[in-house]
C-alpha cells in the first residue's frame, strides 16, 4: 500500500512544487544577486532599507487577491511559532486546468525544526503525510487529499540565518500528464522514470526543475553513471559531497547554466530519487 501511494501521480506533485521555493527566492532577490553570489553594493543595501521603511509606512493592508491566495494556502496549516508575517507569492500560473496557490513566511528556526513541527501536526491529525528532506537546508512535508487529488505542502529553504517557508496548495494531475517530457539540454540520469518537470520564466533567466526515480539500482551506481554522463556532455561537477548516509548532492555548471542535483536512496529500497534545479540565463546557448 505504501509503495502504491509513493508512486501515485499525485505524489509527484510534491517534488515539482519544491521548485516554487527556488523560483520564489530568486524572484525576490533578483537574478543579478543570485548570479553574483548575493553581493550588493553599499548603495543597493541603503536603497533596500529605504524601500523597506517606505513599505512599512504605507501600512500592512493586503489586496483582495493576496487575501484569497493566503486563504487557499494557510487555512490548511496552523500558524508557525516564531514566524514572520505571511505573504502571498503566486497563484494559477500553470494554466486554467491547474489550480495552484503559493504563500510564504520566514523564521529564524532551522529547516528541520519547521519540517518536524508540521510533520508532528499532520500525524496528529491522522493525515496521509508525505515528505522529503533534500539536505540540511531544504525539504518539504505535507499531505494529499484523495478526493480532489490536491497536495498541500510546507517547503523550506534555509538561507544564512533565516528559513523561508513556502506554503502551497495545488491540483496538478492534468499538468503532470503533460509534464513528463524533460526539456532539451537538461541533464538527467539514464533510465529516469516517473519524470516530472516544471519551468518558470523570470527576468533574465529560466528555472527548470526535474524530478524522477530510478528503479532496481543503488546510489553509488546512479552517481557514477550520472557523473560520466555529465562529463561527456561538457558539464563541470563541483562540490560533490554526501548529504547523508544515502544521499549525494552536486553542483553542475556550464556556460550560462548552473544547477543543483540531489540523488537519494530511501533506506532498504533499491530505488534512487532524483531532483534537479537548473537555472539558465537568457544569454545561454
Amino acid at each position: 500500500m505504501l509503495k502504491q501511494l509513493a508512486t501515485h501521480p499525485a505524489f509527484r506533485t510534491a517534488s515539482v512544487l519544491v521548485s516554487v521555493a527556488v523560483a520564489g527566492t530568486l524572484i525576490g532577490m533578483g537574478w543579478e544577486e543570485a548570479r553574483y553570489g548575493g553581493a550588493r553594493s553599499e548603495l543597493e543595501r541603503a536603497e533596500s532599507s529605504v524601500d523597506a521603511l517606505e513599505q512599512e509606512a504605507r501600512g500592512l493592508e493586503r489586496s483582495k487577491h493576496d487575501e484569497a491566495v493566503l486563504a487557499r494556502t494557510l487555512s490548511y496549516f496552523p500558524p508557525y511559532p516564531n514566524a514572520g508575517r505571511p505573504e502571498a507569492l503566486a497563484a494559477d500560473y500553470l494554466g486554467p486546468d491547474t489550480p495552484i496557490a503559493v504563500a510564504w513566511f520566514s523564521t529564524q528556526d532551522s529547516s528541520d525544526q519547521v519540517l518536524m513541527h508540521y510533520r508532528q501536526f499532520l500525524l496528529g491529525q491522522g493525515l496521509p503525510v508525505i515528505g522529503l528532506r533534500f539536505n540540511d537546508n531544504a525539504g518539504y512535508v505535507g499531505y494529499w487529499v484523495p478526493k480532489t487529488e490536491e497536495v498541500r505542502l510546507m517547503s523550506t529553504l534555509r538561507q544564512g540565518d533565516e528559513t523561508i517557508v513556502f506554503v502551497s496548495s495545488a491540483r496538478m494531475a492534468r499538468y503532470l500528464e503533460r509534464a513528463g517530457r524533460v526539456p532539451d539540454g537538461v541533464p538527467v540520469p539514464r533510465g529516469l522514470q516517473d519524470a516530472a518537470s516544471l519551468s518558470l520564466r523570470m527576468e533574465g533567466a529560466t528555472n527548470t526543475t526535474v524530478t524522477g526515480r530510478l528503479h532496481d539500482t543503488t546510489l553509488p551506481d546512479v552517481e557514477q553513471g550520472y557523473r560520466e554522463l555529465l562529463r561527456g556532455e561538457g558539464w563541470a561537477v563541483s562540490e560533490v559531497r554526501p548529504t547523508g548516509f544515502q544521499a549525494t548532492e552536486m553542483t553542475l555548471t556550464r556556460k550560462g547554466l548552473r544547477g543543483q542535483a540531489t540523488l537519494r536512496q530511501p533506506s532498504a529500497q533499491r530505488e534512487v530519487q532524483f531532483h534537479l534545479s537548473l537555472m539558465r540565463a537568457q544569454s545561454a546557448p
